[in-house]
Order: structure tokens, then sequence, then C-alpha cells
């Protein structure tokens, strides 16, 4: 891969590192003592979580949450800073860093930490407008931060070849990203919202409502603000710029394009909830099968244009979605 993110250029399998042992085993690593402690806090972690989940007592599940989700993100950064150190012998031209896997749960677990000590303040409240607003800018921030320190500052991947800053972006190239970007996204979501609509009706399910509806134009600006901007930059910003990015170094672009959309797909199925555990299997099987194609297209988009489109389409996928709802919404309400 060259370091323009637009390139779709395929790359040779990675070569292969020196030898080493199992997944739980220590022989032959370069740093064996940081891949057990990244093991073990991991593991405290998750435990601790689930204890907390299960605890009765409100205080103690916090407590619980807190010092797991602490574990938790000490486990993943030293599984990160492990990574970055066994990889440093790659070739210049792949990717040296930590999995985006791991920089995505070190992203999730210090966003949830975050949420969890800002929850009974009443700044994070994904029932209204403003908090879901400040919930996704929280997410945005986590993503931001990880990047910087476990794959910017680690010399595993600049901004610049994540796609940020954009070189050579005039008013005419934004012109025809967009207008690209809004003819292939904005049709593509509304045949997928359709479908996924009458799969839903087939199976006798409805899915939950995850964004909050807003009681006046304040609400609908603050909901737009979020929808439309700050969840398309952040992801494509993560999901394309960082993962995709580094995935093609190492595997070509058309593995990097499955991966960075079955990983997207996947990490959607985390919103979905349901009254029952049949509810709950169905709608996350929904979720993945319409989510999963509109990976795929922002994933062409980057490929074949660069950030800047995959973030317009991003948008153009999120405005018809809010749309969609807002006809939804307003068909519902009584006469």
């Amino acid at each position: 891969m060259t370091d323009e993110p637009g390139s779709s250029e395929l790359r040779p399998e990675l070569t292969p590192g020196p030898p080493v042992g199992g997944v739980f085993s220590l022989e032959r690593r370069p740093a064996p003592g940081l891949y057990f402690l990244a093991w073990l806090l991991a593991v405290a972690g998750i435990g601790l979580v689930l204890v907390g989940l299960l605890a009765a007592d409100r205080t103690a599940t916090t407590i619980l949450l807190l010092g797991g989700l602490a574990a938790l993100i000490c486990g993943l950064s030293s599984g990160a800073g492990y990574q970055v150190l066994a990889r440093a012998d790659r070739p210049a031209d792949r990717y040296r860093g930590p999995s985006p896997v791991i920089v995505f749960g070190i992203a999730v677990a210090a966003t949830s930490a975050l949420a969890l000590l800002l929850g009974p303040v009443g700044l994070i409240d994904f029932e209204s407008p403003a908090g879901f607003l400040i919930g996704l800018l929280l997410v945005a921030s986590g993503y931001l931060l990880s990047l910087w320190l476990f794959v910017v500052r680690t010399g595993s991947l600049s901004w610049r070849e994540m796609g940020w800053p954009v070189r050579g972006l005039t008013l005419g190239r934004l012109l025809d990203d967009g207008a690209t970007a809004i003819a292939v996204m904005a049709p593509a979501n509304l045949v997928i919202s359709i479908a996924g609509g009458l799969l839903a009706a087939l199976l006798g399910v409805k899915g939950a409502q995850t964004i909050p509806t807003p009681r006046d134009d304040l609400g609908v600006l603050l909901l737009v603000l979020a929808v439309v901007i700050v969840a398309p930059t952040a992801e494509e910003l993560f999901f394309r710029g960082f993962s995709l990015v580094a995935w093609w170094r190492d595997r070509g672009g058309r593995t990097a394009l499955i991966r960075s959309a079955l990983f997207f797909a996947i990490v959607h199925i985390a919103n979905v909830t349901g009254d029952s555990a049949r509810e709950g299997v169905l709608l996350a099987l929904i979720t993945f099968m319409t989510v999963l194609p509109l990976g795929f297209l922002l994933g062409w988009l980057f490929q074949r244009r660069g950030i800047v489109a995959a973030v317009l389409g991003h948008a153009a996928s999120n405005a018809t979605a809010l749309v969609l709802f807002g006809l939804a919404t307003r068909l519902a309400e009584p006469a």
C-alpha cells in the first residue's frame, strides 16, 4: 500500500515474524512480562465488569464497573504496547502498530468509564438530543485520544496516512466527492432501510428507538449535528481512516475492505436491545445485515476517493436515515 489512502494497490502477504509459542505461551516473546500483564489485567477487568453488572447494590455496581474498566484499559493498553514492540521489525511499508480491535476496546472502555462518572451529573442522557450529542462527542474523543496515544505517537501511522489533513482538496474536488458520496449512499440507505423494515415485519420484531425524539427546533438542530456531523466524522476516522488502512497495509485492499466492513457491522450490534432473547438475536441479525453493506460502500468510497468522500457518504446515509425516522415519527402521531 502506498501512503495515499485512496490507493487500491494490493500488497503481498506479510512476512512471518520470529516464531513464538501459542497464545498463552511466553516463549520467545519480545516482552513476555508485558504480554502476561496484558492478559492478566484484561481478564480481571472483564471479570469485574461482569460481576458489577450482576451486583444488586447500585454503589457496589458502580465501584466494580469502574474498577473493571480501569483494569481493562490498563490490560488492553499493555497489549497495545506489546504489539508495537513485537511488530517493530516489520518492513516500513507495513503496519507496525496495535490491532484495531484492541485500540477500539481501549476507546470503548475509557468512554464507558467516563460516561459512568458523568451519568449521575446528568450530562449523558441518550433520551434527549443534548445528552445524545454529548455522548457522541465523548465517543469521538475516545477514538481520537486512543489513536493519538497508541497509533500516532508510537509511529505506527500518521494522521496524514490516515487521510488527515486532506491534501490537494479544492472546492471542485469537494463538490465532486460530495456528489458521488450522496449519489451512492443516500439511495443505498433508503433501499437497505426499507429492506430491513420489511424483514423485521416478516420476523415479527420491532427495533427499539436508538435516537431521541426532538421536542423543539433546538433539539432538531442538536440531533442533526450529532447524527450527520459528529458520528460520521468520528466513525470514518476510526473504521476507515485507521482500521481499513492498517489492514490494507498488511493484507491488501480487498481483505481490508472485508475486514473493516465486518468490524463496522459487528460493532453496531452492541447498540441492539430487545425485550426477549429471541427478539434481541433477530434484531442483532437484522442490524448486521443492514449495516454490513453500508460498511462495504463506505470502504469502497474511501479506497477510491479518500476520507472526505467517506465522511460525506456516511453523512448522507445518516441524513437519509434521519429523514426516514422523522417521517415515521410524524406518521405515528395521532391525527
